[in-house]
Order: structure tokens, then sequence, then C-alpha cells
């Protein structure tokens, strides 16, 4: 990130340095939320005053960023001060923003993808009167990217619950399940429902299902390879920024207070911890919240596929938020919380 300094007639050349010393402790934790942008796209510029009676240090950052602009103020009586509460008001506008460019993605793309299925619609329909399966599955199965990225999602909790050994079963295993389901199911589905929901809904019936009695499993060395192929498979910013990044399962951490320790971990360690909290979740609350936060639904359209109450599921969203909130940002503490029930 390039950084540039104002001095508005303040400060002797030694405090300019320090001033700039002590910032440079606190540009590490901006430097990892901005990670999805690129280095040279990112330009921060640091005006500082000095006011005379009282003495109050007056600091103004504006954080120019491809997707925006961020701009922060603080006075405070010392300059360490100043910089210390300017560097947390820019920590949160960041969060902000990154959640705001990730609802307005993902309700693109989901709009996108309810587009294309529902223009393949008809010709589904006439593969199915006319038999002709391969037809069905060779149209259909391109444009189930985004249901494929929620079939390894689920099925890593599956691994998580034990349900499955890991890597044993692969996205592809589970999108062909849904897949064929479709094909049978296809003339007997909901008029009203639109085909991203039900094929969420035939999804989320074959994990339940394999939940009760896991399916054959499939070859090792073809799950790997997959495997391998899935950590390039979600990458919602590259469009958005034109830029190569996994997507974050570690981003539907929602902003607040007190998440230090949490931005302090490595980016698979934060995968995994919160992988490992997703799963403790009751499925339909975790399924939920991930259709909201990751695909772009919105709460009436998940309690169509989950056939339950809307204001049940705009309670149960909140509740995980305030759930992924206190367990990541709890410390010692979050071993002690309950999961929500």
């Amino acid at each position: 990130m390039q950084v540039h300094w104002v001095f508005n007639d303040c400060c002797s050349e030694r405090l300019k340095a320090n001033l700039q010393a002590y910032w440079e402790k606190k540009q590490t934790r901006l430097e990892k939320l901005l990670k999805p942008f690129r280095p040279e796209l990112r330009e921060l510029r640091l005006t500082v005053y000095r006011h005379e009676q009282p003495t109050r240090w007056e600091v103004r950052g504006a954080l120019h960023l491809p997707t925006g602009t961020l701009a922060a103020e603080q006075t405070e009586a010392d300059y360490q001060s100043a910089l210390d509460r300017l560097a947390d008001v820019l920590v949160t506008e960041i969060k902000r923003h990154k959640e705001r460019l990730r609802r307005d993605y993902t309700f693109r793309r989901k709009d996108r993808r309810r587009e294309e299925l529902l223009a393949a619609g008809p010709m589904l329909e006439r593969d199915v009167n006319q038999g002709r399966r391969q037809a069905f599955f060779d149209l259909l199965r391109p444009m189930l990217r985004s249901l494929r990225e929620h079939a390894r999602r689920e099925l890593h909790i599956l691994e998580l619950e034990d349900v499955l050994p890991k890597g044993e079963v692969t996205p592809d295993d589970l999108v062909d399940e849904v897949l064929t389901r479709a094909w049978q199911q296809f003339t007997a589905r909901p008029a009203h429902r639109p085909l991203d929901l039900w094929l969420i809904d035939l999804l989320h019936a074959t994990v339940e299902q394999w939940r009760q009695q896991p399916p054959p499993l499939a070859l090792a060395g073809q799950a790997k390879e997959q495997d391998e192929q899935d950590k390039e498979s979600d990458e919602w910013w590259a469009e958005l920024l034109e830029e190569t990044e996994p997507l974050a399962v570690e981003e539907l951490v929602p902003s607040g207070e007190g998440n230090e320790a949490w931005e302090r971990l490595e980016t698979e360690e934060q995968r995994q911890q919160l992988l490992q909290l997703l799963a403790e979740l009751p499925p339909s609350k975790r399924q939920a919240f991930e259709l909201y936060a990751l695909e772009g639904f919105e709460a009436a359209e998940i309690a169509m596929v989950q056939d339950r109450p809307e204001a049940e599921v705009k309670a149960d969203i909140e509740a995980v938020r305030q759930f992924l909130r206190e367990r990541l940002s709890g410390g010692s503490r979050q071993k002690q919380e309950q999961p929500v029930g």
C-alpha cells in the first residue's frame, strides 16, 4: 500500500519520523484486511495538523481503493492516541466496505444465475419429456458452479461431524447426485419455486440423507485431485477486483468490536476455526446463514427453501451472526460458550 504523508507546518523532522514509525505499527491491521485489493491499487493519504491552546493533534486518513474511498479523522491531545483512534475507525470502515461489496456481488451473481436457469428451463423440460438424460446433464451442470461451492461447504461439515472420511467424497459427487434427483423429479418440482432454490433444496435433502446413511465412497485419489481444484473455485473477488483471490469463508465473520484476536490469525487457521464453529450449529441455521451471506439469497427465499416462516429465518441469521461475533472475539471465554440452539 502506498502511504503519503502531509504535515501542515506542525512538526520537526524528528517528530515526523516518530509519527511515521508509530503508524507503521498500526498499518499491519489495515494491510491484512486489504489483501483482496492489489497493493498498487491501495493508497492511503495521511494529513496531520497540530493545534495550540489547547495543544491537540488532528489526523485525517483518506484510503483510496478501486471500489471507493474511505475517510476518517480524529483529534486527540497526543499524536499516538490520535493515530490509534484513526486506525480503529479505518479498520471498521474497511470491514463495512467489504461487507457491502460482498453483498452487492452475491446479489448480482444470484440474479445472473437465476436468469440463466430461467432461460434454460424450457429446454430442460423438453429434455426430460423426450428422455434425453445426457443432454439434460450437459445443459444444467455448467450452471451449477455456485451449487458446487455450497456442496463443498456441506461436505466439509459432514467431515467435521465424522459422517464422511476426509476427502473421500468430492463436491462433484454431491452435485452429480443433485443432477440425478433433478432429472428424476423435474416434472414434479413446485411450479412456483425458482430452479435455483429447488436445486438447493435437493442438495440439502441429499446431505441430510447422507447424514443418516453415508454414500458409497469415491476414490481417494480422485477426491484429492478435486480438492486441489476446489482451492481455486471460489473467486468472488476475481470478477469484482480483477484479482484472483479464493472465496474466504472467513469473510462470513460480521463486523464488530473486539475481533483483534481473530484478525491476527492466518487465513487457513481462520477458515478452519470458522468451519469448526459452523459445524456446531443446527443445519437449518447454518445453511440459512450461508445462503444469505455467501449466496445472496433473501430471507424470504431461504424460508421457501427450508419451508419455514421468514421471521424465523431472519432470527436465525442474526443469531448466527451474533454467535460468530461472540465466539471469535471471546478469547479464552469462547470455549465455555454454548452454540446457537
